[in-house]
């Protein structure tokens, strides 16, 4: 009795850690939950929950203007959209400035970088109508 008693004891922390390392684990899974639509001109993320990073490319020409909103409701969401010769041209994590514009200086093709931590939130870029 006093020998299953003991191993009783010793097993309970090894579970209990077990369970931990398995919860932390499952928990810092990369992967996305919501709504995305990308293409050349738009890349619109309705983000329940994300951890990880995407990628998405658009195809601009100098004079284009992107019109943005970038939202971080929890966790951590960080966006870069880098020129195609690598400058960046916003850099932000979406907590300040919430719904701006950003100026296209020469044609080619630009990407979005977005890095999340157990992130909910929204990021809708997309190319910005010519009014007449």
């Amino acid at each position: 009795m006093k020998k299953s008693k003991l191993i009783f004891l010793i097993m309970l922390p090894l579970l209990f850690l077990a369970g931990v390392v398995v919860f932390l684990f499952c928990y810092n899974q990369e992967g996305f939950t919501g709504s995305c639509i990308k293409n050349p001109k738009v890349c619109l993320l309705d983000i329940e929950r994300m951890n990880g990073t995407d990628l998405h490319t658009l195809k601009l020409h100098k004079g284009d203007v992107l019109q943005i909103q970038f939202e971080t409701e929890k966790g951590a969401l960080y966006m870069e959209i880098k020129a195609p010769d690598g400058t960046a041209l916003y850099r932000g994590n979406g907590k300040e400035i919430t719904d701006f514009t950003v100026n296209i200086p020469a044609d080619g093709v630009y990407t979005v970088a977005v890095e999340a931590r157990h992130a909910k939130g929204n990021i809708h870029i997309q190319l910005k109508e010519e009014t007449s």
